[in-house]
């Protein structure tokens, strides 16, 4: 039986942000740790998939790696490449007819490869799934860190590879699941809270003066479902929204400012940009609460690669807590890497013992804000 992925009405549970592409008549999960979930009794489930590759200088294609999950595992039953192109998937077959509950996550992130479900085909027939309601409901807001950005690569390895980049053990996931949380990720490597106060402003690689790193910022990407992808397919303007009643976190954590302060260490450490970073991090905040309501707690981290704007992120959040008087913000910096005990992952970013270990500090920061919130 063959079911076609429609924008209403679609058989299977989608969690993490989504976005319908009409013209494509897909379901696109781009988000590290989105995807979906269904029931079903039978012997086959396959999908068909649209995939797109995106590139940068000095890497490979970049193509989408999921992960299928059978019932409760841990461990995925099987591992995914997606293909460029339109191309069917086997996700699940067996001999006999069996019932089981089936969950496809994307391990690699947005700007490193995006996918769309267009259909899926069972050798049986669906089976309503209700997901159980979670006790709580948390949001990553971040760039490679938050991403995963090759915690299963060695310091060794010269070159970026999507296969070894694991947001399903990234710090969001270990703290949500120490939390016994839902979570969802809007991340993007390189991504800045904001731009330069100069629009015109451009970061130019010294050693590929041809190529000019795309000009985006996470304040002007937060808002909406996908912007990356909508850009990427050529849209200016008229983004669609993201509809913030589909996910109510109990808790932001936000983990940006690594990628601001290289800029501003690579543009001559202007005062003046660091003010700048400083009263636009006071406006996220004001954004995060617009969009999100006053229930959330906000956790405001940095680390564990950089910390040369954490005390500005400080300055940020008490600028933010005399105009507003906000209670429910903090500051946390997680412990830098440790070459010696932890090494590093690809190309200087944290590996999987790292990232593991920074979950389990943001689990410990975030309990007792979190045992409040179930007091009142």
């Amino acid at each position: 039986m063959d079911y076609r992925i429609k924008p209403e009405g679609n058989p299977l549970f989608f969690f993490g942000r989504t976005l319908y592409d009409r013209e494509r008549g897909a379901m696109f999960f781009n988000w590290t740790a989105s995807g979906f979930t269904l029931a079903f009794q039978g012997k086959l489930v396959a999908m068909e998939a649209i995939t797109f590759s995106d590139n940068y200088p000095g890497e490979e294609d970049n193509l989408p790696w999921l992960a299928v999950f059978v019932d409760d595992q841990p461990e995925p039953c099987r591992l995914v490449k997606m293909d460029e192109g339109t191309h069917r998937y086997r996700l699940f077959e067996s001999e006999a007819s069996e019932t089981h509950t089936l969950r496809v996550v994307k391990r690699s992130e947005n700007s490193k490869g995006r996918v769309g479900l267009s259909a899926l085909t069972l050798e049986g027939e669906l089976i309503p799934y209700m997901p159980a309601t979670p006790r709580l409901r948390l949001e990553f807001i971040g760039d490679s860190i938050t991403c995963g950005f090759g915690n299963d690569m060695t310091a060794a390895e010269p070159m970026f590879d999507a296969a070894k980049e694991n947001g399903l053990t990234a710090y969001g996931a270990v703290a949500a699941g120490l939390l016994n949380a839902d979570f969802q990720n809007v991340c993007i490597s390189g991504i800045p809270l904001c731009w330069a106060s100069d629009p015109h402003y451009r970061l130019m690689l010294p050693d590929r003066p041809d190529f000019v790193p795309p000009v985006r910022s996470m304040e002007e990407h937060y808002a909406y479902a996908d912007r990356n992808h909508q850009e990427a397919m050529g849209m200016t303007q008229g983004f669609t929204p993201w509809d913030f009643d589909r996910f109510p976190p109990d808790a932001i954590v936000i983990n940006l400012g690594t990628n601001d302060g290289f800029r501003l260490r690579v543009s001559g450490c202007d005062p003046a940009e660091e003010k700048h970073f400083i009263r636009r991090y006071q406006a996220f905040l004001h954004q995060l609460r617009r969009l999100n309501g006053s229930a959330p707690v906000i956790a405001c981290t940095l680390g564990s690669m950089d910390y040369y704007l954490y005390d500005a992120i400080e300055k940020a959040v008490a600028a933010y807590q005399r105009e507003t008087g906000d209670a429910k913000v903090f500051c946390m910096k997680f412990a830098p890497i440790d070459p010696w005990g932890e090494g590093f992952g690809g190309l200087g970013h944290p590996n999987t013992k790292t990232q593991i270990r920074m979950g389990h500090e943001l689990a410990a920061a975030l309990k007792p804000w979190l045992a409040k919130e179930e007091t009142l």
